[in-house]
């Protein structure tokens, strides 16, 4: 029993860590956070701080690591499915994304990595690829490009989505790069 009670004050701990860097990254960019500050925002010490991480950039990729493996667990799924199935999964993903609209809206900010967005697009790009050239036989070098431009489109229309309070619901998001993909597909 005492090691669960550690396990999750230690939960806590992380949590309340990952909130600050967060709210800190609403103004500024990583790089100009520093632990003292993290550390005053979530009320622990720069030794917690330290027993957890090594720095304001680790923390902030191990935000973005939860988040891509979350994603990852939704997108994989989604293109192995078709028709209705297919928009349902991407339902699914960008339900999820409108629940962590928060973490999700700074870390495709300009305060947020921008290695960020380009771990998001790598995510899908094989799956993608090979999806895209069982429907459309054609070189990959070509899926590649088009892959590229609905993944940037994509993200493009997720930041104003956000930046909108995601005002719309997740499932016209879906229609609206469903049917944008789709023109990518018939592209030869």
């Amino acid at each position: 029993m005492p090691g669960k009670k550690q396990d999750a004050r230690v939960r806590y701990t992380k949590m309340m860590i990952k909130q600050s860097l967060m709210e800190l990254m609403r103004t500024k960019p990583v790089a100009k956070i520093t632990v003292t500050e993290i550390c005053e925002k979530a009320g622990i010490n720069r030794a917690t701080f330290y027993a957890h991480y090594t720095d304001p950039t680790e923390l902030l990729h191990s935000i973005e690591n939860e988040i891509i493996d979350d994603i990852t667990s939704r997108v994989i799924p989604a293109l192995s499915a078709t028709g209705s199935d297919l928009r349902r999964a991407l339902v699914g993903i960008f339900d999820y994304i409108r629940d962590k609209a928060d973490i999700c809206s700074i870390l495709l900010s300009d305060s947020g990595d921008t290695g960020f967005q380009s771990q998001i697009v790598r995510v899908m790009e094989e799956q993608y690829v090979d999806y895209w050239l069982s429907y459309s036989p054609g070189s990959t070098e070509d899926a590649e490009y088009v892959y590229t431009f609905i993944a940037l489109g994509s993200v493009g229309i997720i930041r104003k989505w956000l930046d909108e309070g995601t005002k719309k619901p997740s499932g016209e998001i879906a229609d609206m790069i469903l049917k944008l993909s789709a023109a990518g597909l018939m592209m030869k």
